[in-house]
This record gives C-alpha cells, sequence and structure tokens, in this order.
C-alpha cells in the first residue's frame, strides 16, 4: 500500500520512517509541522502517523506542540548491538578518563559517512559545548571522524572527498591531499587531533577502539578547550582508554539479561 504521500510509491511503513528519520542530528524537538516539512509528508499524512507513534510510545508530545522521541523507541533502541553490547564493558574506562581529566569523553561510532556518538560524559572544567549521544560528527574535522577515516576503506574515503571537505573553522583541513598525509599520519601514530578544526578554541584527541568487527568501528575521544590541559597526556590516555576497551569487548562475557529475572515467591500455608 503506497497510500497518499508527497513522494509517490512509498508504503506506509516507509513513511513512518522518513518520520523518525526527521529527528536525526541535531532535531530533537520539532511541531506537527517541522515534521511534515522534514519528511517530505502532507501535512494530514504526517497528523496521522505520529498521532499513531504517540500512542506507540515512539514519540511524545511536550510543551508547545512539540514532539520528541518517546521512551519506547528509546528502550528498544538501548538494544543495539553496538550499544548493548559494549556498555558494560567501556564505561568503566570511560569513567576512569573522566575522573582523570574532567574533559568531556565521548565514544563514537562509525555511521554511514559521519561519526555517531553512542556515549558521552560531560566534563565539568575548562571544557567547550560538546555533543550530545546520539548526535552527528563530520569525519574529516573531528578527532574520532579522522581516526576512524584513517582505518576505513580506501572506498569510504573516496565517497568523503566526493561530497566535498565544508570548512568549520580556518583550521579545517579542506585540502585533499593534505587529508591525505594527516589520515597517513594517524595510521602511524595512533592517535588523531582536532586543534581548532571543528569547533575554534578547542582541542580534541581519539583513538581507535581495537574490538570485535561485528560491533563496528569505534574510537574514544577527549575534548577540552584549546591549552586547558597537557596534549601529549591526553594523547595517551585515550590511546590506554582504548586498548583497554579492545581487550575487554574482545574477551566479553555472554549476554546478561537487560532487566534481572526475579524469581516469584510462592505462598505458604
Amino acid at each position: 500500500m503506497a497510500g497518499n504521500s508527497a513522494v509517490p510509491g512509498q508504503t506506509v511503513s516507509e513513511k513512518l520512517l522518513r518520520v523518525l528519520e526527521a529527528f536525526a542530528g541535531e532535531r530533537t524537538a520539532l511541531t506537527m509541522s517541522e515534521i511534515s516539512r522534514a519528511a517530505n509528508l502532507p501535512s494530514s499524512t504526517a497528523h496521522r502517523l505520529i498521532q499513531e507513534l504517540v500512542e506507540w510510545g515512539g514519540l511524545e508530545r511536550i510543551s508547545g506542540g512539540r514532539y520528541v522521541v518517546g521512551l519506547h523507541l528509546w528502550e528498544i533502541a538501548t538494544r543495539a548491538a553496538r550499544a548493548y553490547d559494549t556498555r558494560e564493558v567501556v564505561m568503566p574506562f570511560l569513567q576512569g578518563l573522566w575522573e582523570t581529566t574532567r574533559a568531556h569523553v565521548l565514544l563514537a561510532s562509525l555511521e554511514g559517512d559521519h561519526v555517531l556518538l553512542i556515549e558521552r560524559i560531560a566534563g565539568t572544567r575548562d571544557v567547550p559545548p560538546a555533543g550530545r549521544a546520539g548526535g552527528r560528527l563530520p569525519l574529516h574535522a573531528s578527532s574520532a571522524g579522522k581516526v576512524l577515516l584513517a582505518h576505513a576503506g580506501e572506498d569510504l574515503l573516496a565517497a568523503v572527498l566526493a561530497a566535498g571537505l565544508p570548512r568549520y573553522t580556518p583550521r579545517t583541513i579542506v585540502d585533499s591531499d593534505r587529508l591525505a598525509r594527516e589520515l597517513a599520519r594517524i595510521r602511524d601514530a595512533g592517535v588523531a587531533v582536532s586543534d581548532g578544526e571543528l569547533i575554534e578554541g578547542t582541542y580534541s584527541c581519539a583513538a581507535l577502539v581495537p574490538g570485535p568487527p561485528e560491533l563496528g568501528a569505534m574510537a574514544v575521544s577527549l575534548l577540552s578547550s584549546s591549552g586547558a590541559r597537557d596534549a601529549r597526556e591526553m594523547e595517551v590516555l585515550v590511546r590506554m582508554a582504548a586498548k583497554g576497551m579492545g581487550n575487554g569487548l574482545s574477551r566479553r562475557r555472554p549476554h546478561i539479561p537487560i532487566s534481572p529475572s526475579l524469581r516469584k515467591v510462592e505462598d505458604h500455608p
């Protein structure tokens, strides 16, 4: 069933997915008209699908007539392998980095031609604004993106170059030859750095987490204000954390139930 749509031939499932896709990136709270435009759907269709998602728990209505992702959808999303399978292993390392540096600590995953932030512990001292879990970063301008790109295949690099290298600050690498040299340096050094390349006045470094292939490519990074901390120390810390995470993920235990099994106590006469 294709139904009525601004894009001919769409099924109901495709329309529902377009509504959910409207919340990708930095869009966290949207009005019905904003969802309709982002999903390229007629307002009547968007209204019906939004109401169905609200009833199911996929979306929630908040003040101002806006909608946000619902808890039921979040509950299902937490079962994703890269979230559920890794969280128990990586969180002690992320927490250790935070305790040592008080900087932003980020765990990122390669998702298509972007970096997806899957965990974040917010810094408390001399730290600039940072993305939130679920946000995306560019591959060529963030430290996590560069270390993931450095260890990805040539096809991804070609796709990134073909799409163009947007300039975010005067220090962003926008020349393909210079980016290729930077990626080669990252492979040799084992750590990537973004010094004011994405946001002016910030410094971040990242290392690849050598986990099992089925969990996808991941990187751990530290983000601070430029000059606020010793850069060499930060680089050593992320390399050590990445190595520890990789070792832990390689020998991770079998699945643990998401909720504890509660044994029912029988009544006795």
